[in-house]
């Protein structure tokens, strides 16, 4: 393996982990890059937003889906707490993500403050598959958002152990230079 700051490379001389260039960006691919960034961390804050609102719409939104389903009325105020319980892991989750792709934008990726919030990330969602599972026995339909939370989990938690594994090769280049 050939160590350089800049390209670590195996036997074969293929790249493995290379360095970005940031000057050799045209003015058009930093502005389209810049216009993704800004997209998706504004419909991450709209998330936030629309969970505060649900949160705070939560007796309501608890009391129709009761009333609308025609679900016995003691399992109110349980759907309520798994909600808030819920809405708590989301807005955790958001946060985390937001923060990420700050990170992500300011050129800091393979650190390990972002393999924290992928963890975070991968918990929250694992939080809300468990509530979700619980609340199935109340709704069924719950049944599918538990498996979606939890497919998501595991997805993130493959995202963040590529990452660690990112920031360990990092971490090994810079101290072996």
């Amino acid at each position: 393996m050939k160590n350089d700051k800049k390209c670590l490379q195996n036997d074969m001389r293929c790249a493995i982990l290379q360095a970005i260039n940031r000057e050799a960006d045209t003015d058009e691919a930093a502005l389209e890059r810049s216009e993704k960034h800004t997209l998706t961390r504004a419909v991450v804050a709209l998330a936030i937003a629309g969970s505060v609102v649900m949160t705070v719409c939560g007796p309501k939104i608890t009391h129709w889906m009761v009333t609308a389903h025609g679900l016995p009325p003691r399992s109110g105020p349980l759907l309520l707490v798994m909600g808030y319980a819920c809405a708590a892991l989301a807005l955790v989750m958001l946060c985390s993500l937001y923060q990420f792709l700050r990170r992500i934008e300011a050129g800091e990726v393979f650190v390990s403050t972002n393999v924290a919030a992928l963890r975070c990330i991968s918990w929250c969602c694992a939080g809300a598959a468990g509530f979700c599972l619980l609340a199935a026995g109340i709704y069924l339909p719950f049944l599918f958002l538990a498996v979606a939370a939890g497919f998501m989990a595991l997805i993130v938690r493959v995202l963040k152990n590529a990452f660690a594994q990112a920031v360990r090769m990092k971490d090994e280049l810079d101290y072996t230079v």
